[in-house]
């Protein structure tokens, strides 16, 4: 599956009350936590938390820990940009 469809599937399934995680993908956890804060950068979802093992600015080699969704919000922007993609 590629990013753009991963992302597409992420954002319907919020859209429908789902909170999606990694495995649905197949991706490795750092992988998730990269689309999901591509997505959030992009302002397509709110009330994301990325958590990292060292995080701080000693610790060069930073892994995510875990990715929380329990929260997350599809944004209008976001709303917008899946209807075009899905059209």
């Amino acid at each position: 599956m590629e990013n753009k469809e991963i992302i597409l599937n992420t954002l319907n399934e919020i859209k429908n009350g789902n909170i999606p995680v990694h495995t649905d993908y197949n991706l490795n956890l750092d992988m998730w936590a990269d689309l999901i804060e591509y997505m959030h950068d992009r302002t397509y979802i709110s009330d994301v938390t990325i958590y990292w093992f060292g995080d701080d600015d000693t610790y060069n080699d930073e892994r995510v820990h875990s990715v929380d969704l329990t929260k997350v919000r599809l944004t209008t922007f976001g709303e917008r940009f899946l209807t075009e993609e899905m059209n």
